[in-house]
């Protein structure tokens, strides 16, 4: 046997572990081997609100364990993030050792990995669980099962459950051993189509057995066929077919079948699921979330779903979340998308605007390989690690720093000559709750030893984490949004301040410059164009460069939307806190499409994102006014298709940042970089004709639109005639309609025309006049207007 070892912390080795890697299949890899030996939790951490530590009162191997306690949930227990140790499309074996802690009852114990697919939301995989009850406090029991997944993640984290919301209990000798590595070799991404207009079943079978298979002509969602099921005795019970060597891991897919009811059944809500079986293990996933259907109509069930696992086999069916009602299929479709690619010939953000400033983006682990890497190293020059940094990622427990994720963005940056913000060192989120916890475990009061206890974690903490860095980071969001301009003080009241008191801030920037006096340190706000906060902030900055804390800038988030803020108090805001003498960021920059938080798109209109491409075109030319003010634009991210707003305020649809979810340019992009690529950007006016008597002639106006893209929603908002020569008259202009004279949309190389009347009894055949026409498009982000000088009447 061929044992190579990639990662292994501890080589002490149990008899157990040792006959469990005899059975590995030649050429395995042992990935991660933690046995506790070392006595810290080897990067285990609570999943929850549990405690986690290690322990030599029992073991498996050795004579230490890694015990768990406090448990409040069944899901609470020891978790390990494994996101940079696993590789897509590879095969895993997990094996760890469980055992209770003296005195706990019976419990069963589960193996489950944390999965959340870059952009996506969170998806928990079972790997493994012993048998029911089969846990006790007297023995030592085995978890073991196999692992894969595909598709670029952000996130995966293993963690160990109890059916007992409470049990404690020691886990020992975990193992992650690569049993095969990913797949090779051409994949069929021919797809599948089936009608049934050739009357047969066309691959479709009974999933359980107890079903029965129809094709008919009683219903069709198109042609003539369709597939009647019935004979269900289970909700899971249902049509299935074979999607082996059609779904590929790592490989994303679109999926489409209509469904209906069959005469007299009572509604119900049917899906399309998945089912993978690899070496005797099988599992079952929701690939098209339930849908109501009836008798009455046909009802798409359709998504795009990302395939994240190998199998021996494979099959989607479909089945109901309740009742046994038969129902009809038609039309299904699985179709293989292709890989997303950047375009490479459009010019650099970051180089574009390389004399005015740097351009950052907030990123995750990621962002570092892939296409993801690619669009960042071509359009930007510096990160900000979105997450990876803040106090819940970096001291998940009181004393245990975690780096793992952070260091490889660093490096990341580092190897690709990019700047790195720090954030976030002290925030009222994302702190762990053992924080706030006073020496006994209780919720902290303001008291004065819990005002000490709270100041040293802060201290702790800090100067771990900067230490850390060093000069890597150049820059730290040292207080994070520690604004609330409804307070008399203008101050939020956190925990933070409640338990130290306001001078919390003071403190927070002492301790990190002390930690590392060459960081350049940054109190980091939201909304700082509202005069009220912006306010608030300035007397705070001001009050402490007054008392000689070291502070050096502020960062602006500017988390926007396409109607608010303008650009216009943007430049107010930095304009008055330059006054300060400090440096300025924008730090997190995004732009909702949306105004308010209740509205959803199922696909954003063209319009609304030209109409966001207008406005970062009017934000990027106030940045280029202020350069010298600002030293550096942060993005929140870099594509659409990873973005915190869309599950805030509301889970929807949102496109706030440069790149769509394609990574392809959109008008966001071209407003920063080339306006005049803008659709509708060369809308212009023209006197196309005059026509009729002297008392009623018709000036024909035409809008014209030579591209690129339409000019949407066109509208002239206004028409006036100043005479410039001649004997003086009053001309009477009657515009077609009431101001704005809607257009409509114009398309590329299209063309939108309104008459104007114009009375000019009275004016002499050589007289002149001055005509001025505003316009605008877009939403009001597009204006201009037709100017002319000198016109006969």
């Amino acid at each position: 046997m061929s044992l190579s070892t990639v990662s292994i912390r501890s080589f002490l080795l149990s008899s157990g572990i040792c006959v469990l890697l005899s059975l590995l299949p030649a050429g395995a890899q042992t990935i991660v081997q933690d046995d506790f030996e070392d006595g810290t939790t080897q990067g285990w951490a609570p999943f929850g609100s549990d405690t986690v530590s290690n322990s030599t009162d029992v073991s498996h191997s050795g004579s230490h364990s890694l015990k768990t306690t406090n448990r409040t949930a069944t899901y609470m227990g020891p978790g390990l993030d494994v996101t940079s140790n696993l590789v897509a499309g590879a095969t895993y074996q997990f094996s760890v050792w469980v055992r209770l802690v003296a005195g706990g009852s019976p419990a069963t114990l589960n193996m489950t990995v944390k999965r959340t697919p870059t952009g996506g939301s969170a998806q928990f995989d079972s790997v493994a669980s012993t048998a029911t009850g089969a846990v006790t406090d007297a023995a030592w029991v085995q978890i073991q099962g196999q692992y894969s997944f595909g598709g670029s993640v952000s996130d995966l984290l293993v963690y160990i459950q109890s059916d007992s919301a409470t049990g404690s209990f020691y886990i020992d000798d975990f193992v992650i051993t690569q049993i095969a590595g990913p797949p090779t070799g051409p994949q069929d991404n021919s797809g599948i189509t089936t009608t049934f207009e050739d009357g047969k079943t066309d691959g479709w079978y009974p999933r359980i057995g107890d079903e029965t298979l129809t094709v008919t002509t009683a219903d069709a969602h198109t042609g003539n066929y369709s597939l009647l099921v019935t004979g269900r005795q289970h909700a899971y019970d249902g049509a299935a077919i074979n999607v082996a060597n059609k779904m590929y891991n790592g490989s994303q897919y679109q999926i489409t079948v209509w469904v209906k009811l069959a005469p007299g059944q009572t509604s119900t809500t049917l899906r399309v699921s998945l089912q993978v079986t690899l070496g005797g293990n099988t599992n079952y996933y929701t690939v098209v979330p339930g849908a109501t259907v009836t008798n009455s109509a046909w009802v798409e069930l359709t998504a795009t779903y990302n395939m994240a696992y190998n199998y021996d086999s494979a099959s989607l069916y479909v089945e109901s979340a309740s009742g046994t009602q038969s129902f009809y299929i038609d039309d299904f479709q699985l179709t293989y998308i292709p890989p997303v690619q950047i375009q490479t010939n459009i010019p650099s953000i970051y180089q574009t605007l390389a004399s005015y400033f740097p351009i950052g983006a907030a990123i995750d682990t990621a962002d570092l390989s892939g296409v993801h890497a690619q669009l960042l190293t071509m359009h930007f020059n510096g990160i900000t690690s979105g997450n990876d940094m803040k106090w819940d990622a970096t001291e998940p427990t009181e004393g245990s720093f975690n780096f793992t994720k952070a260091d490889a963005e660093v490096a990341f940056a580092q190897a690709n000559h990019m700047r790195i913000r720090g954030h976030n060192l002290v925030w009222y989120s994302q702190i762990p709750s053992w924080v706030f916890l006073d020496a006994n475990g209780n919720p902290m009061t303001p008291t004065p030893e819990n005002k000490a206890l709270l100041l040293q974690r802060m201290q702790n903490h800090i100067n771990a984490v900067v230490t850390h860095f060093g000069n890597a980071v150049y820059a730290w969001d040292v207080v994070n949004e520690p604004i609330d301009q409804s307070q008399p003080d203008g101050l939020r009241h956190t925990t933070w301040y409640q338990i130290i008191g306001p001078e919390y801030i003071a403190d927070a920037f002492r301790f990190a410059h002390a930690a590392n006096p060459n960081a350049e340190l940054f109190v980091n706000d939201y909304d700082t164009t509202n005069p009220a906060r912006r306010a608030a902030l300035y007397n705070l900055v001001s009050t402490l460069l007054n008392e000689g804390v070291p502070i050096n800038a502020v960062g602006h988030e500017m988390h926007d939307n396409i109607q608010y803020p303008s650009a216009q108090s943007f430049i107010d805001t930095v304009n008055m806190f330059s006054q300060l003498g400090i440096d300025q960021q924008v730090t997190e920059l995004d732009m909702s499409v949306y105004t308010d938080s209740t509205s959803k798109y199922t696909t954003v209109p063209d319009s609304v994102l030209a109409e966001q491409g207008y406005r970062y075109r009017d934000y990027f030319e106030a940045f280029r006014q202020l350069k010298g003010q600002i030293s550096e634009v942060t993005f929140w991210g870099m594509a659409d298709d990873d973005t915190w707003l869309d599950t805030f305020p509301i889970t929807r649809l949102d496109m706030p940042l440069p790149f769509d979810t394609s990574l392809q340019a959109k008008p966001a992009y071209w407003g920063i970089i080339d306006p005049s690529q803008l659709p509708g950007s060369a809308l212009a006016g023209d006197i196309a004709s005059k026509s009729g008597p002297q008392n009623a002639r018709v000036w024909t106006i035409a809008m014209n639109n030579p591209g690129p893209g339409t000019a949407f929603a066109t509208q002239i908002d206004g028409f006036t005639l100043t005479q410039t020569s001649g004997a003086a008259c009053t001309p009477v202009v009657t515009p077609p309609s009431s101001y704005p004279i809607v257009l409509g949309d114009v398309t590329s190389g299209g063309s939108a025309t309104a008459a104007f009347t114009i009375d000019f009894t009275g004016c002499p055949s050589l007289a002149r006049f001055a005509v001025n026409m505003p316009f605008s498009s877009t939403g009001g982000a597009n204006t201009g207007s037709l100017t002319r000088n000198n016109e006969f009447r």
